[in-house]
């Protein structure tokens, strides 16, 4: 009887890391594997034929670690100009790390349907959303992607013949942002000794409303599993697994009405005046982009000792809309000034072409020998398991006024499963329980991007004309309890 392991349910990591201690464990992989939570996400079919209920907790850290980036031309001072008067900017990369508990439960419900339930919470935070700026280098999947709760939930039933159908959803927020302010300046007649610019001229800032809405949205998930030894005992340790899951992300609308009242009064003869500009802006952002997969797998188990996986996954991350901010609209009104959305360009053009990408997996799982090491333990099983896997960039090609960093990543995974019986129970009423821990290093390939070096000193361009290295290394460990109940 599989116990619990929570799946790493977040949009970013299920993409780079799998979820669940056994899967992390072996790479990510094990589609057509029958893990309890461990398959809300990835294929919540396996979940039905499960005896008892199930709990886990779990504790996971992520880190990241990027070639050195030379530092490259921007408009540091604020003039307005990019020149050598500009102290050179580091954009290191250096990104936050991330750590997070896992919680989970499953339920069978009768003999054929069982429900599961999954929660993954970073500590630091519980949602980051954050824009990145195109002209300047970013691994732009990996610097934020990894900054948010997820919540899942899934449903399985099994008929007849080992064949089990699933389905489930993925919980993400929607975002709406607004702001209305009204900003007063006033330009006064200097008194008698004043000295400094406060004295003369005044500000206020009066926010109207602001308002921000988080409301849920969810990317659903169906899928197929297959345990074809009950159907033929000859094909039996044999299982087929096949999962779809849609896209989602977080849509974020961001609407701002800004009036700005210049005002001249107390100047010698001059009659006061007010001078009133009507400024509205919105701003459109997609973050945590999940995108939408189709996994195949194939699991088998040779008496119970050794399972070997094999895995493939499609991820459509060609419909991908990075985390730019581009301005959706814009109206400008009064002092004899009117302008519209064909009067604006947005300042952050970018033009990039992404293709889906299909990534292979292969892990495996050894049980040493049984053995009994304390009584009320029981049966003592450990596990040994390890897996590679190989991610394809989806970065095909851009324009030279963005500076998107990606490269293709290969995966080796290990870990170590530690089982026995609950000691807490009477022996007639004898639960499993577990502890896994995993690691996963994965490797981003080296190489470069090579814009040139223009004549002029160019926001995003290195100082010293060299290409941007790309390259670096992902870090994934934890470990995770599991109890039948």
């Amino acid at each position: 009887m599989p116990l619990l392991a929570l799946s790493l349910a977040t949009a970013s990591p299920v993409e780079f890391y799998g979820f669940g201690g056994r899967k992390m464990g072996r790479g990510g992989g094990g589609v057509a594997l029958a893990e309890g939570a461990e398959s809300i996400i990835v294929n919540p079919a396996a979940l039905p034929g499960q005896k008892y209920p199930q709990l886990s907790i779990g504790f996971v850290g992520i880190e990241s670690s990027f070639t050195a980036i030379p530092e490259v031309w921007w408009d540091t001072n604020r003039d307005g100009l990019v020149d050598e008067n500009d102290e050179a900017l580091d954009v290191g990369p250096d990104y936050d790390p991330v750590q997070g508990f896992m919680i989970g439960t499953t339920r069978p419900i009768g003999t054929q349907f069982s429900f599961g339930l999954g929660l993954f919470l970073p500590l630091q935070r519980i949602i980051r959303l954050q824009t990145f700026e195109p002209q300047l280098p970013t691994y732009f999947l990996y610097e934020n992607r990894a900054q948010r709760y997820e919540l899942a939930l899934a449903l399985g039933y099994r008929p007849r013949w080992g064949i089990s159908v699933g389905g489930g959803m993925q919980m993400i927020p929607r975002a709406k942002y607004d702001l209305s302010a009204t900003l007063d300046l006033t330009l006064s007649g200097a008194d008698e000794g004043s000295e400094e610019a406060g004295d003369i001229v005044g500000v206020g800032l009066d926010v109207h409303d602001m308002s921000l809405d988080l409301v849920p949205g969810f990317a659903p998930i169906v899928a197929l599993h297959w345990d074809a030894g009950e159907a033929f005992p000859v094909l039996d340790g044999l299982e087929l697994g096949a999962a779809w899951r849609g896209d989602a992300g977080l849509p974020v609308d961001v609407t701002i009405d800004l009036q700005i009242n210049a005002r001249a009064e107390d100047i010698g003869d001059i009659e006061p005046v007010v001078l009133p500009l009507y400024l509205a802006f919105g701003l459109g952002v997609f973050d945590h982009y999940t995108p939408s997969q189709l996994n195949f797998g194939a699991a088998y188990t040779l008496v119970d000792t050794f399972t070997l996986t094999a895995d493939v996954k499609r991820t459509a991350w060609d419909a991908l809309a990075p985390s730019i901010a581009e301005v959706t609209h814009m109206t400008i009104d009064g002092a004899g000034l009117a302008l519209d959305d064909d009067d604006v360009a947005d300042g952050n053009p970018y033009a990039l072409e992404l293709r889906p990408t299909w990534s292979p997996r292969v892990g495996a799982e050894l049980t040493l020998p049984r053995f009994v090491l304390w009584d009320r333990w029981g049966v003592t099983e450990i596990r040994v398991r390890g897996g590679v896997g190989y991610e394809p960039t989806p970065l095909v090609s851009q324009s030279i006024d963005t500076a998107l960093l990606d490269a293709d990543r290969t995966i080796f995974a290990v870990g170590v499963g530690f089982e026995h019986d609950d000691p807490f129970r009477k022996p007639e009423n004898r639960r499993r329980a577990r502890l896994d821990g995993f690691f996963q290093y994965h490797v981003l390939d080296r190489g470069v991007l090579d814009r040139g070096v223009p004549e002029e000193p160019t926001a995003g361009y290195s100082v010293d004309g060299s290409p941007i290295p790309i390259g670096g290394h992902l870090y994934a460990a934890g470990v995770q309890w599991g109890l039948e109940y």
